[in-house]
């Protein structure tokens, strides 16, 4: 098959849908297929694959970003000798043959951002507009199947569109087990102990995201410091930094637990190995990689269910799920419990079961089918 892929760029440093487009991609060479990505910008390393690359424009500063995407796809695919025979969407963009909606549901995420500010916002040109392109892009004219990584967005896709059931596909990514996995842990905790000057009879809970907000690193450092003990504990953050808001954090921290602050990581796998919990109470994710990667690495997950992640999590086996991020104290709780060795160990042992069978061969393989699945509706 010819696929064509659309993302805006492709740089494995940026987060979860630029190392699960790596991971397809490679995973579709194997199986033999003729890949082209279209996208603003790439790292050097991915021509080296054997892919073809369409550059698409950068908007214009007051152009509308997804409809000028959309726009000069379409042109490009017209330039094309021989054209697709399945187009992807990995970002919002229409129209299209397949599209992973990995970025969630606007039409929910956007009233529970702006919560008491909502009547208001939502007459905002820059939300109007989101949402008046998002129910574009799920026009059944314009996309003919949706790709959600959790059963949770799957839900929401049919309670806010009226997009054919049978037609909204759920697969889950697929993570590389060779470099996520429970192996060498007391190595990875002494190397990130040392590294960090981090005390090694505290607890250490890692937080990675590149949206603190939005992924709850406030709710996080709140759980914390609600623990019966917060020197007890101590904080590794990884991601992209928000200056502003670290700040902030830090101010309200003090000298209660020990904080290690970080930006992006090439080997984060190494830092989950080396740490003891997951803390992720996000707002709202499809179903972030980071809380899978976490838990193949041997860490219970704390999170809402908010997070696609979540389905992951079977109760006092693995982890805990509070209903939102605003429940700190629950969070607190569950640290505090996971704070007592014999729990931690039980939790650790069970974290990896269920994340396992999401790999790259199986996400692969479904792709596939689905795309065989679509070239025969097109027909």
């Amino acid at each position: 098959m010819r696929l064509l892929f659309a993302i805006q760029k492709l740089d494995k440093r940026l987060g979860g849908a630029e190392r699960f487009t790596t991971n397809l991609i490679k995973s579709m060479l194997k199986r033999g297929h003729d890949i082209t990505i279209a996208c603003y910008s790439w790292d050097k390393q991915y021509e080296e694959l054997g892919i073809r690359f369409i550059r698409i424009p950068k908007p214009g500063l007051f152009s509308d970003p997804w409809e000028e995407y959309s726009k000069n796809l379409k042109k490009e695919i017209e330039k094309l000798d021989a054209k697709p025979d399945i187009v992807c969407g990995l970002t919002q963009m229409y129209p299209q043959d397949v599209h992973r909606f990995a970025g969630g549901i606007y039409a929910y995420w956007l009233p529970k951002k702006y919560l008491k500010t909502w009547f208001f916002q939502k007459y905002m040109p820059r939300n109007r507009r989101i949402l008046a392109f998002e129910k574009k892009l799920y026009d059944p004219k314009n996309l003919k199947y949706a790709v959600a990584i959790s059963e949770m967005d799957k839900a929401l896709l049919k309670k806010y569109y009226a997009f054919p059931e049978e037609r909204i596909i759920t697969i889950y990514n697929g993570i590389d087990q060779t470099e996520f996995h429970n192996n060498g842990r007391e190595e990875a905790r002494q190397k990130l102990t040392r590294a960090n000057a981090i005390d090694p009879a505290s607890r250490i809970v890692l937080f990675s995201a590149n949206n603190y907000k939005r992924k709850g690193l406030p709710e996080a450092v709140e759980a914390i410091l609600k623990t019966k003990d917060p020197s007890k504990f101590s904080l590794v953050v990884i991601g992209k930094p928000d200056k502003g808001l670290r700040s902030s954090l830090k101010s309200r921290i003090g000298d209660r637990f020990q904080t290690v602050w970080l930006s992006r990581v090439d080997d984060p796998a190494e830092y989950y190995r080396g740490s003891d919990i997951m803390l992720f109470p996000t707002h709202y994710d499809s179903f972030a990689n980071v809380t899978a990667e976490a838990m193949l690495c041997g860490l219970p997950l704390i999170t809402t269910k908010d997070a696609g992640g979540a389905e992951m999590v079977t109760e006092n086996e693995n982890g805990f799920v509070v209903d939102d991020s605003s429940k700190v104290d629950e969070m607190a709780k569950a640290l505090d419990f996971l704070l007592k060795e014999d729990n931690l160990q039980k939790f650790s042992q069970n974290a990896p079961n269920t994340a396992k069978g999401l790999t790259i061969e199986l996400c692969a393989q479904n792709f596939e089918a689905l795309f065989q699945k679509v070239i025969s509706f097109k027909k």
